[in-house]
C-alpha cells in the first residue's frame, strides 16, 4: 500500500496509457477485419491521437529506468509469449490434419502486431536520453521514478507489455467476436456505431482489469523464480504454463479429423479449459503451500492423464470421462492392460520423481508460498466458490441453453447444439473440460414434455390391452425354459470392415449357425468398448439412445437413481439366476448391480476353485462355456447372463499360424495384432459350435441369445470412411435346442433382444414387453424414418423410460407382470 501511495501518479499514468493503447489496438483490428470502412469507424481517430500523445509519457517514464535490463526482460517475455501463443494456435488446429506445425512462419508464429508500437517507444526513449536534458524537462515532472521503487515499476511496465501482446494477438479478436453483442454485428453485418464501440470498450476494460493483475503476477513470478523465491506470483506463472501445456496434450490425445460448422474447435474452448486447469493448479499449490511437491504432482497427473486419454481414445474412440475414475479403485486391472515393460517404466519414473524431490526439496524455491493463514484460507475457498458457481450455471440450463452473457461459457455452450453428437465430438470441439462439467451437472435423461402421472397411467392401460392381444396367440411362458444371454466380447466379423483381407474365414461355424437361425446384425452404442452398456440394454430393454448424450456408463451414472430396474431375469426364481463373467466383480459396480437384480450366483475370476485355459491374455470362451454347462440344472428353468473375456485386448494369440489378416496401411506390428485377433475369433467359432452341440443333448428347452458387444478398437478410422455404420455393427443369432421359427430382423438394437426372444419362443408378454415388442416392430434402429405410428411408439418408450430412470416412478408393478387374461 505504501508503494501505491508513493507512486500513485506513475502507476495511474501507466495503466491509463496502456488501457488507451489496448483499446486503440483492438478497435483498429476490429475495423480492419470487419465489414466497416476504417475511415468511418467511430472514435478511431481520437483514440489514435490520444494513444500517440500518451506514448510520449510512457517513453519518458521508461527512460528513467535501466533500459537495457528492461529490454532484456521484454525480449524474454516476448519470445515466451510467442511460443505459448503458437502452442494455442496448434491446439486450435489439432483437429485439422492439413495444419503443419513445422511451418511456423506460415502459421504466424511471430506476433508482430505490437512491435511497431514497441519500436516507436524505443526510438523516443533513445531521443529522451541522448537529445533532451531530462533534468530540465518539467513537462513530465510527476513521472520521475524513485530508484528504490524502480523494480516494481519495471514489473508493471513489463506486465502491461505482456497484456498488450495479448490484445494485439489475432486469436484474441477471434474469441471476443463470438461474444453475444459482437457476434450479431459480424454475422448480420450490422452498422458499427457508437453503442458498439462503447460496449466493446467496456468489455476491453473488464479484460484489462483482470489481465493487469494476472500479467503483473506472471511477470513478478519470473523475477521471483530468477531469485529462487517461492511466492503467489510463481504459482500463477507455473499454473498458467501448465494449463496451456496440458490443454494441448489433452486435446491432442483425442484429436480427430472433425469439423462442425466449418470449425475445428469452437471459440472459447481452449480458454475455458485453460481457466479450469489454471484454477485447479493454483488450488493445489495453495493446499500444499510449497512449490516442488505440487509441481511434481501436476506433472505426474497431467502426463499420466494425457497418456491414458490417448490410449483410451486409440482403442475406444472415446475420451476419459468422470465415470472412468471408478477404475482408480482397481489399479491392478489398469496395469493389466499395459505391457510389462510399461509397468516397469511407470515404477522407475515414480521412483525417479521421489528421488528428485528428496534431493531438491530444500534447494528449489524451498520457502512457503503464503505465510498468512487467513490469506491462505481465502485462496483455498475461492476456487471452491468458483466451481460451485460454474456447476450451478451448467445445472440451470433451459432447453440446453445456458444464461446469456456469461463470459466464455455462454459462447461455448449456446453457439450451436452439439449434444446429439455425443461425448467424443463434443470433447474434440468444445474441450474435454467442458464435457466433464456438462456430464457432472447434467440430468440422466431429458424430461419429455407430456410426462405426468395421468400420461403414465394411460400408457399402462394402452399397453395392457396390446399385451392381451399379443397373448391370445402366444401359448408359452419364458420362465418354463432356460435362457442364456451370451455376450461375446469384441465379436464382429472382420470381413465387414473395408480393406481387411484374411487368409481364410475364421468363423465358418457361427456363419452357418446364423444361416439356420434368427440372426443378423446388432447396432452397438460403442466402438472398442461399452460392454456394460450393451449388457444393461439387453437385460432391461431400455435403450441407451434415449438417455442424455453426456451419459457414459449406465451402471454407475444411471442405475443408482432409477425408480424401477426391470430385467428379463425377473421371470425366474432367484435361486436360478446366474451371472458368469470371468473378470473383476467390481468393474462398473457389477457386484452391486447383480445383487440388486437378485442374481443368486456370480462366477467371476476370483471365484474359488475356478480353473480353465487362457487364450490371449484372458480366460478362453471354452472356459466360460464350461462354467455354464457345469451350472445347468436338469429339471429347473434357469436364466444365465454370460459375458466372455477371451477376445478382450490384449490380442496376443499366435495360433493357428495358418490364419492371418492384413489391412492396407497398417504397420507389420498392427497387422500382427489384427491377425492375433482373427485367430481368437476362430477359437470362439470352434468353442461356440461345441457349446451349442452340448446344449442340444440336454433334455430341457434352452434358448441362447448370442451377440457381439462391439468391434475391437484396433481398426483405423479410415476403415469406416465409406461405410460409417460398419463401425458399430456386430453379429447376433438366437438359437434354441428345439424347433423355432426363423424370424427376419436384419438389424436390431441390444435393447430389442428380449422382445425378439419372447416372439421367437412364442412366449407371453407383460404390458412392458408389449411396448418393447411394438418398438421392435415399428420404432427400432433399423427404421431410418419413423412413420406417425412409429414416432408415437418411440415417444411412449421415452415416457416409460423417463419414469423409471429419472421421473416420479408412477408405473405400477402390474405393468411388468404377465396378466392371465
Amino acid at each position: 500500500m505504501k508503494f501505491l501511495r508513493k507512486n500513485f501518479e506513475q502507476i495511474s499514468f501507466i495503466l491509463i496509457s496502456f488501457l488507451m493503447l489496448d483499446v486503440t489496438i483492438v478497435n483498429i483490428s476490429m475495423a480492419l477485419s470487419s465489414h466497416t470502412n476504417i475511415m468511418t469507424y467511430p472514435f478511431l481517430g481520437v483514440e489514435i491521437l490520444l494513444s500517440s500523445l500518451l506514448l510520449f509519457g510512457i517513453s519518458f517514464l521508461i527512460s528513467n529506468l535501466l533500459y537495457k535490463k528492461l529490454i532484456s526482460w521484454a525480449i524474454i517475455i516476448y519470445f515466451l509469449y510467442t511460443s505459448f501463443s503458437y502452442l494455442l494456435q496448434v491446439t486450435r488446429n489439432v483437429n485439422d490434419p492439413s495444419f503443419k506445425v513445422e511451418k511456423i512462419f506460415q502459421n504466424h508464429f511471430l506476433q508482430l502486431y505490437f512491435l511497431p508500437v514497441l519500436f516507436v517507444i524505443t526510438v523516443m526513449v533513445v531521443l529522451y536520453k541522448l537529445v533532451f536534458k531530462l533534468k530540465r524537462w518539467t513537462t513530465f515532472e510527476g513521472l520521475h521514478i524513485d530508484e528504490s521503487n524502480s523494480n516494481r515499476i519495471e514489473d508493471l511496465l513489463l506486465a502491461q507489455f505482456l497484456l498488450s501482446l495479448v490484445f494485439s494477438d489475432n486469436k484474441f479478436l477471434n474469441v471476443i467476436t463470438k461474444t453475444g453483442f459482437l457476434s450479431k454485428f459480424y454475422e448480420e453485418k450490422l452498422q458499427i456505431n457508437e453503442l458498439f464501440v462503447f460496449s466493446l470498450t467496456s468489455l476491453i476494460f473488464l479484460i484489462f482489469a483482470i489481465g493487469s493483475v494476472l500479467s503483473f503476477l506472471a511477470v513478478k513470478g519470473m523475477r521471483d523464480l530468477y531469485k529462487n523465491k517461492n511466492s503467489v506470483s510463481v504459482t500463477v506463472l507455473f499454473s498458467a504454463v501448465f494449463a496451456m501445456i496440458f490443454n494441448y496434450t489433452i486435446q491432442n490425445s483425442i484429436r480427430g479429423d472433425i469439423s462442425v460448422l466449418d470449425l475445428r474447435l469452437f471459440a472459447g474452448a481452449s480458454l475455458f479449459q485453460i481457466i479450469i486447469f489454471f484454477i485447479t493448479f493454483v488450488w493445489l499449490y495453495v493446499i500444499f503451500n510449497r512449490f516442488l511437491l505440487p509441481t511434481m504432482l501436476i506433472l505426474t497427473v497431467g502426463v499420466g492423464s494425457s497418456i491414458a486419454s490417448s490410449l483410451k481414445f486409440q482403442y475406444r474412440q472415446e475420451p476419459i470421462l468422470p465415470s472412468d475414475l471408478v477404475w482408480l479403485r482397481n489399479p491392478k486391472i489398469l496395469l493389466d492392460f499395459l505391457n510389462g515393460h510399461y509397468i516397469i517404466y511407470v515404477i522407475l519414473a515414480l521412483l525417479l520423481l521421489g528421488f528428485l524431490y528428496w534431493i531438491f526439496r530444500k534447494k528449489i524455491l524451498p520457502n512457503k508460498m503464503i505465510l498468512s493463514t487467513k490469506y491462505r484460507m481465502i485462496l483455498l475457498v475461492l476456487p471452491i466458490i468458483f466451481y460451485l458457481g460454474l456447476f450451478q450455471v451448467f445445472s440451470s440450463k433451459k432447453d440446453g441453453k445456458i444464461t446469456e452473457n456469461i463470459p466464455v461459457v455462454s459462447i461455448l455452450n449456446n453457439y450451436h447444439d452439439l449434444t446429439w453428437f455425443g461425448n467424443t465430438v463434443n470433447s474434440q470441439i468444445r474441450s474435454l473440460a467442458f464435457v466433464w462439467f456438462a456430464q457432472l451437472s447434467d440430468t440422466t435423461m431429458t424430461r419429455p414434455k407430456q410426462y405426468s402421472k395421468k400420461t403414465i397411467k394411460n400408457l399402462e392401460e394402452k399397453y395392457k390391452h396390446i399385451a392381451v392381444n399379443y397373448n391370445q396367440s402366444r401359448i408359452e411362458k419364458i420362465e418354463n425354459q432356460t435362457v442364456i444371454y451370451l455376450l461375446s466380447e469384441s465379436f464382429s466379423d472382420p470381413a465387414r470392415v473395408e480393406g481387411v483381407t484374411m487368409s481364410e474365414n475364421p468363423i465358418p461355424n457361427i456363419q452357418e449357425i446364423k444361416n439356420q437361425t434368427t440372426s443378423g446384425l446388432m447396432k452397438s452404442d460403442g466402438y472398442g468398448g461399452g460392454t456394460a452398456n450393451m449388457e444393461f440394454q439387453t437385460l432391461t430393454g431400455l435403450p441407451f439412445y434415449n438417455l442424455s448424450p453426456s451419459i457414459s456408463v449406465i451402471y454407475t451414472e444411471v442405475v443408482p437413481g432409477m425408480n424401477k430396474f426391470p430385467s428379463i431375469s425377473d421371470f425366474y426364481n432367484r435361486k436360478n439366476r446366474t451371472v458368469i463373467h470371468l473378470a473383476s466383480p467390481s468393474n462398473y459396480s457389477r457386484n452391486i448391480i447383480y445383487n440388486d437384480l437378485g442374481f443368486n450366483k456370480f462366477i467371476h475370476y476370483g471365484t474359488k476353485g475356478l480353473k480353465g485355459e487362457n487364450i490371449g491374455g484372458n480366460y478362453s470362451d471354452k472356459t466360460t462355456y464350461d462354467q455354464v454347462l457345469k451350472n445347468l440344472k436338469e429339471n429347473q428353468s434357469q436364466f444365465f447372463s454370460v459375458m466372455t473375456m477371451q477376445n478382450h485386448m490384449p490380442w496376443t494369440e499366435p495360433n493357428p499360424v495358418t490364419i492371418s489378416a492384413n489391412y492396407a496401411g497398417f504397420s507389420d506390428a498392427d497387422n500382427q495384432t489384427l491377425s492375433n485377433y482373427v485367430r481368437m475369433l476362430h477359437h470362439t467359432d470352434i468353442a461356440t459350435k461345441d457349446f451349442l452341440a452340448q446344449l442340444s443333448k440336454i433334455n430341457k428347452k434352452i434358448t441362447v441369445v448370442f451377440y457381439g458387444d462391439h468391434l475391437p478398437g484396433l481398426y483405423p478410422q479410415s476403415a469406416f470412411k465409406n461405410n460409417p455404420d460398419s463401425q458399430y455393427l456386430t453379429d447376433y443369432f438366437v438359437w434354441s435346442n428345439y424347433d423355432t421359427p426363423k424370424l427376419n430382423y436384419p438389424v436390431v438394437n441390444s435393447s430389442d433382444f428380449t422382445a425378439l426372444l419372447l416372439e421367437q419362443t412364442n412366449s407371453k408378454v407383460s404390458p412392458y414387453y408389449a411396448l418393447l415388442t411394438e418398438v421392435l416392430h415399428k420404432a427400432s434402429v433399423d427404421k431410418k424414418d419413423l412413420d406417425v405410428e412409429g414416432q408415437q411408439i418411440a415417444t411412449d418408450l421415452k415416457l416409460i423410460q423417463y419414469d423409471m430412470v429419472a421421473g416420479k416412478g408412477y408405473l405400477s408393478k402390474n405393468f411388468f407382470k404377465v396378466h392371465s387374461e
